[in-house]
């Protein structure tokens, strides 16, 4: 006989929880489908039809597993559950790459247990990096007074709404700390665009937000830790500024108030389907004064110069 699937978690009032990373993705909340940061992101940057194609309560279904089939990815997951929760996930693999049938088999049997396949480049990278934090963690105090992988469920009257803190500080007004690897460098002008595309602004609003309704206080913001995951596994502590918080409060109302009305009409539109207006990026207005300095623009009105560029093949001319 085949295991029955135990019944999923469900989660009927608000509060401070610990539980497994699958069942925060799966969505707990009992009472209706909750908002979380990702979802919110999703309504921001396309559409409600896709907030509900990705929505495990909706069109979508939760991860099954932590590994990812990344490398960076995969590292940075195992990394972060040895360091943060003293968890062991990791599987050192003995192959390279998955190319044979055996390689294939012995990978796919420890992600069925839940675990993460590590070839041996990338389980040396996980152990360097874990070092680094430790390293890290005494010499700067954090990640020493809390809890981690804290999981958020609150009610704000018309919505639920749910966030997972990697680590939620045991004094209320103290920044929470959110954990990142990163395969490139933690620079400024390298993560400093990345951060955007996870939805570090509306992490910023919507995670102080939820500690402020269970806690009665609002901690003072996000701080996020930036590890490398290559050597020397170099770290960053990288905060918000005052407009990026601004930005992500305004996206999550955004965000809220579209969640709200969908729930209720049980309507996810999609993209509008008016024509919308694309103005050129400064770096191809740019890109034309300089083209036409350079005999493009003059090519314009005249057919001859056209035919001697041509036929010289350039329009360096």
């Amino acid at each position: 006989m085949s295991e029955v699937a135990p019944p999923p978690l469900r989660i009927d009032k608000p509060g401070i929880y610990t539980m497994a990373e699958l069942d925060y993705h799966a969505d707990p909340v009992a009472a209706a489908p909750s908002l979380s940061r990702s979802i919110a992101q999703v309504i921001i940057e396309a559409s409600p039809a896709h907030a509900y194609a990705q929505h495990p309560r909706l069109g979508g279904k939760a991860p099954t597993g932590p590994a990812s089939g990344d490398d960076d990815m995969d590292v940075g997951t195992a990394a972060h559950a040895l360091f943060l929760e003293g968890e062991n996930k990791i599987v050192r693999m003995p192959y390279t790459a998955y190319r044979s049938n055996e390689a294939k088999a012995a990978r796919n049997e420890v992600l069925a247990a839940g675990l993460i396949p590590l070839k041996p480049p990338q389980y040396d990278a996980a152990m360097y990096v874990v070092e680094a934090l430790e390293h890290f963690r005494n010499r700067t105090g954090l990640f020493t007074k809390g809890k981690p992988e804290q999981t958020l469920i609150w009610d704000e009257g018309d919505l639920w709404c749910r966030c997972r803190v990697d680590w939620l500080p045991d004094d209320p007004a103290a920044p929470l700390l959110d954990l990142k690897t990163t395969g490139g460098l933690a620079t400024v002008s390298g993560w400093g665009k990345t951060c955007w595309q996870f939805g570090a602004d509306l992490q910023g609003a919507m995670y102080p937000r939820g500690c402020e309704f269970l806690r009665g206080e609002a901690p003072d913001g996000v701080l996020f830790v930036v590890v490398e995951n290559d050597r020397p596994c170099a770290i960053r502590v990288f905060g918000l500024d005052p407009v990026a918080i601004e930005v992500g409060h305004a996206k999550a109302a955004a965000a809220r108030a579209v969640w709200v009305q969908c729930l209720r009409a049980q309507q996810w539109p999609g993209y509008p389907l008016e024509p919308e207006w694309l103005m050129p990026p400064p770096w191809i207005v740019r890109q034309w004064e300089e083209a036409k300095i350079g005999g493009i623009g003059r090519a314009v009105e005249d057919t001859a110069f056209i035919e001697k560029l041509i036929r010289l093949g350039t329009w360096g001319g």
